[in-house]
């Protein structure tokens, strides 16, 4: 049984010609062939199409352009009673839709049959037909199983699930014929607003085109108004395209524009839960998943249901409807609403509101176009009714019902739940996998559905999606520990993880979207790292070679959105991305001077994207996650030679041509590795000769010596050139220096040099220079370790969290440093920090200390020191890493020193001598430690590569007695230790040798 009311001038009630020439108040609808039921109503213009549940189509109302499918009586102006298409009754028809002037139908093995105006190319019949009598096959879409169509005025869009054959014989081998990829949204017909989303300047399509910009998306509807399309994802999130000269889209556009050519998600619209969209000539109105509806648009017939006097410009509640929606539908200018708790129906908005010139109708339609299709149904007319579904269109409207037998399968039912959705997993699904038989039906039925879900980009994604509305802040969209999960499961069949293997290396991967603007449609690329069916040895290489040439194969805003998602991944999901492509360069190595070596370009590169990713997020990693310690030793001559070669080359050459260079991803290195390419790289050494002594070998002990000396004076506070906050703070340059600026080069230059021969220099600055010359930004952590007390001061600034800051703590943007007051900003005397410009205020002093206040001095020093060393091969290292480089570290492992000693002569572990010398030092104090390091080794820091560097090789000298105290030959570590009869003589001659741990002849 149905319902119907409206102006059906054209016969399009199906009501019969006596009810076709005025209007009609809600009562009961059409009885075509023999009073079936009604399943689906859509409504064109003038004309409307009848679905039965057996699969049948009736058609009544104008026929002009050939939109009902059937010829009418000779004579006849409109077909008033429904009656059957003929040309589609071998058909099991499941799905029908109509435009202005045209209709489509689906059939239940997902062919789209067109029929009426042709003129724009709506029919997708390949030509700019005038008209099309009889319905025919859209061929453009044969390959594919549509599951839902829409259309609009003068063009069609539909949705596209896989066609998957069922013999067998495809499916005992995977490689069979190519599948089509589920989840695609086809348009056709006009596109003079843009409502296709092709693009711009994109004619009229005469056949359907795959709309690209949606590609990957897991798209739950699609529908279309007049001149403008929408399409709704299984998250709830909206995506309009099309004409947009009355808001209808729900942009919030910075230019509003009245043609939006490719879909833009409908930000106003993401979090609210949106389940589905109907949409009407210029106005749309969506349903919630808490039943509220939304709508937007011209609300020029108040088909908006808005009751305020100014409009929004955007998606705007209905908020004067009591009771949660169930069903909504648009007509042109009309929206219908349906309650199904209450089983109240409302209609708001109005019938078309052309004007009737000079009072004569221009054809049989006209004299019923200024209405009010509202007024034809109250709230309670069907209030003893239990409604199925509402349909809507320009001046009729139709209602479905349910049957006795069907209300307890049927209510509830929402028109979200109606449309055929795109394939994917669920738990049911999983669990049949698991359980069936291999060579059964049921096994050839899962190989199906596995080939279906695992050959898309957006049935894979459908299957781990989470609600838009449920999202937080930069949430990825996706549940990649449910996808985890549900991943590992599935390794334990063979059969699952070799079908899986196959549709994703053969069909997904090279399907994936590498252009979308959407990140809803990039969330695929988090799933594949979680799939462990491709970590088997097999598989694991081809993987991630594919997916690795597809991440740089994508467009660079989809690039960037995708380094954006992973900057929100947790640290274990994060850190599993990148081990995947770790896993394969490091299986790569052994080729690494073959051609094949080539194929580890791609991976680095994503590998360097995964990094920047991970710094953007404030390192949710650490930086030794992306080290490849396989790389060193033989590796690094090679790699340094062709990086020096590639530099002077870059653009002469091809980057086919260019064999892989680890030096140009520097992020993984390791520290190592890292010292190990400065090392080669600095390919001469410095020779010290001191004036008025003799002329020698140096064998670094005299360079050393050098530095030593050179550097305790300049950085001596007598000297002058570097200022400490207190005598236990790093130094740092001073804001009106004493001394010439050239000695600041001179310094540079000295600092440069003394890093480029190995030199462990006594230079005590911060982290803070490390981190400048490395372009990175000195923080406020950097002023606590220059001057504690400030820096103190400052957190304590920021950690004050109650509103008398201004009066408890009395600071304004006028600073003490270094001697002198100045001001952070101008007049900033006078101007009090408080709660709102405190974090500026901390910014400022941090900037001044290390930025402003020193920058003629600094950019002095900064030009020495790069005058001596490349800055490329030092921007391999972070400030913590070159610091270290430089000057070494105190992470002393005092054990570490003895357990590494060699023993040479008469020396063992086990001699008296030697026994007593590890008492003896184990009991000096952590100051004799280290001036006993400065005696042995010229410097009193641990080189970067730690205590290993540090081998103490006792020896015996033939001539010395037990009055001589130790020597030591600093270029080599080695101890000319004396054998002491006692312990107390050995004590004191190591304690006068420490004391005077300076010069060379330390005797």
């Amino acid at each position: 049984m149905s319902y119907c009311w409206g102006a059906g001038s054209c016969g399009q009630l199906g009501l019969g010609e006596a009810a076709a020439g005025g209007l009609v108040r809600c009562r009961r609808g059409p009885e075509a062939g023999g009073g079936w039921t009604l399943l689906e109503a859509a409504c064109g213009e003038r004309h409307t199409l009848l679905l039965g549940p057996d699969g049948t189509v009736c058609s009544c109302g104008a026929n002009a352009r050939g939109q009902l499918g059937r010829k009418l009586c000779p004579g006849q102006r409109g077909g008033y009673t429904p009656e059957q298409i003929q040309a589609l009754e071998a058909q099991i028809i499941v799905h029908v839709s109509c435009g202005k002037e045209h209709s489509l139908a689906v059939c239940n093995r997902g062919k789209v049959f067109s029929w009426g105006a042709g003129s724009e190319g709506q029919l997708g019949t390949g030509e700019f037909k005038e008209q099309s009598l009889i319905p025919k096959k859209i061929d453009g879409l044969s390959a594919l199983r549509i599951i839902q169509v829409t259309c609009g005025h003068f063009h069609s869009v539909a949705l596209a699930q896989a066609q998957i054959v069922s013999s067998t014989s495809f499916l005992k081998k995977p490689g069979g014929a190519k599948l089509p990829i589920d989840g695609r949204v086809f348009s056709w017909g006009q596109n003079t607003h843009g409502q296709l989303g092709l693009g711009q300047e994109i004619p009229s399509q005469p056949s359907p085109q795959h709309v690209t910009s949606l590609s990957g998306i897991p798209v739950a509807q699609v529908a279309a108004g007049g001149g403008h399309t929408f399409a709704l994802s299984l998250s709830g999130v909206v995506y309009g395209w099309g004409r947009n000269n009355a808001r209808q889209l729900g942009l919030n556009l910075t230019n509003t524009r009245e043609q939006v050519f490719k879909p833009y998600a409908v930000a106003a619209l993401k979090t609210i839960g949106v389940v589905y969209i109907s949409c009407g000539d210029e106005h749309t109105a969506v349903l919630t998943q808490d039943g509220s509806v939304f709508t937007f648009g011209d609300d020029s017939a108040g088909q908006l249901g808005h009751r305020s006097s100014t409009q929004m410009p955007g998606p705007e509640k209905v908020e004067w409807i009591d009771g949660p929606v169930s069903h909504l539908a648009c007509g042109s200018y009309h929206t219908l609403v349906y309650m199904s708790t209450s089983g109240q129906l409302i209609s708001f908005g109005r019938g078309p509101q052309r004007h009737i010139e000079n009072g004569t109708a221009s054809n049989p339609g006209e004299q019923t176009q200024n209405f009010d299709i509202s007024s034809l149904i109250s709230a309670n007319d069907l209030s003893g009714v239990q409604v199925k579904m509402i349909f809507a269109g320009t001046y009729v409207n139709f209602v479905s019902t349910l049957q006795c037998q069907d209300l307890e399968h049927a209510r509830g039912i929402s028109p979200a739940d109606t449309l055929q959705k795109i394939s994917r997993l669920d738990r049911t699904l999983i669990d049949k996998w698991m359980a069936v038989t291999v060579g059964t039906d049921e096994f050839q039925e899962a190989k199906r559905e596995i080939a279906m879900i695992f050959s898309s980009p957006a049935c894979l994604s459908a299957s781990f999606l989470k609600p838009s509305s449920a999202l937080e802040a930069n949430d990825v969209g996706v549940d990649l520990q449910k996808a985890r999960d549900i991943f590992d499961e599935l390794t334990k069949k063979e059969w699952i993880v070799n079908q899986i293997n196959y549709y994703l290396l053969a069909e997904l991967i090279p399907g994936l979207p590498l252009r979308s603007p959407h990140q809803e449609a990039l969330s695929v690329f988090l799933l594949l790292p979680e799939c462990s069916v491709m970590y088997k040895e097999q598989n694991l290489e081809p993987f991630v070679m594919q997916l690795a040439q597809a991440i740089n194969s994508m467009s660079d805003r989809s690039s960037n959105i995708l380094e954006k998602c992973w900057t929100s991944l947790s640290a274990s999901f994060l850190d599993n991305v990148v081990q995947m492509f770790k896993k394969v360069v490091v299986s790569q190595l052994p080729f690494y001077a073959s051609p094949r070596c080539r194929d580890t370009k791609p991976l680095l590169e994503v590998l360097e994207k995964l990094y920047r990713a991970n710094r953007k997020a404030n390192y949710t990693l650490q930086l030794s996650n992306f080290y490849i310690d396989e790389i060193s030793g033989t590796f690094i001559p090679t790699d340094v030679g062709r990086w020096r070669s590639w530099q002077i080359t870059t653009n002469s050459c091809h980057e086919d041509d260019v064999p892989v260079i680890f030096c140009r991803f520097p992020f993984i290195f390791n520290l190592v590795s890292k010292t190990q390419v400065f090392h080669f790289d600095s390919f001469f050494m410095q020779e010290v000769q001191f004036e008025g002594e003799l002329r020698g070998l140096d064998a670094g002990g005299v360079t050393l010596e050098f530095f030593l000396y050179v550097f305790e004076e300049m950085v001596d506070p007598q000297y002058g050139m570097f200022v400490y906050c207190d005598p236990a703070s790093p130094m740092w340059f001073p804001t009106s220096p004493s001394v010439e600026k050239k000695k600041y080069f001179l310094f540079g230059i000295l600092c440069g040099l003394s890093l480029f021969n190995r030199i462990i220099a006594f230079i005590p600055f911060p982290l803070a220079i490390f981190k400048k010359l490395l372009d990175k930004k000195p923080s406020l952590e950097d002023l606590k370790e220059l001057s504690p007390v400030v820096g103190k001061s400052l957190q304590a600034v920021l950690d004050y969290e109650y509103d008398d800051i201004e009066e408890n703590l009395q600071i304004h943007y006028c600073v003490s440093w270094d001697n002198k007051e100045v001001d952070l900003i101008p007049d900033g005397s006078s101007i009090a920090v408080n709660n709102k410009n405190k974090k500026d205020f901390v910014n400022k002093y941090v900037d001044y200390v290390f930025n402003k206040s020193v920058e003629v001095v600094y950019e002095e020093f900064k030009r020495g020191f790069y005058k001596v060393l490349d800055r490329k091969i030092l921007r391999f290292f972070q400030p913590q890493e070159l610091m270290e480089v430089a000057i070494g570290n105190a992470n002393y492992d005092w054990n570490k020193f003895e357990k590494n000693a060699v023993y040479w002569g008469v020396y063992t572990p086990s001699h008296p001598t030697i026994k007593m010398f590890w008492k003896v030092f184990h009991e000096l104090t952590v100051v004799q430690k280290k001036g006993f390091l400065l005696f042995l080794t010229g410097s009193d820091r641990i080189p970067v590569m730690g205590m290993d560097c540090i081998k103490i090789k006792f020896n015996q000298h033939m001539t010395m007695s037990e009055d001589h105290i130790p020597e030591a030959q600093t270029c080599y570590h080695i101890l000319i230790l004396p054998q002491y009869s006692t312990i107390e003589k050995l004590q004191e001659k190591l304690l006068l040798a420490i004391d005077n741990n300076r010069g060379f002849g330390k005797n």
